[in-house]
């Protein structure tokens, strides 16, 4: 028998199953004139639900109200960071 296990790229978090584990990417697309030129994907992780959470990435409305949202430009330096280790 052969058992995958997913592991968080953020915390190290280990799970069985692909269920609430996410992929998160930075896209980077170039455009001239309204039309797309380029496009491909720069950085890419793993996460486990509470971590993509941690990034105020598909927040339950309950926990939205509680949590104030991180800026694009501190979720961006974050991934970017988890990929270089």
């Amino acid at each position: 028998m052969i058992t995958t296990i997913y592991k968080c790229d953020k915390c190290g978090n280990e799970q069985t199953s692909k269920e609430q584990f996410w992929l998160v990417e930075i896209v980077v697309s170039a455009h001239k004139l309204l039309r797309q030129v380029s496009k491909y994907t720069e950085r890419e992780i793993d996460v486990c639900r509470p971590c993509l959470e941690s990034f105020g990435i598909n927040v339950p409305d309950e926990k939205a109200k509680t949590l104030p949202p991180p800026t694009v430009e501190d979720l961006i330096r974050e991934i970017i960071t988890l990929v270089q280790e």
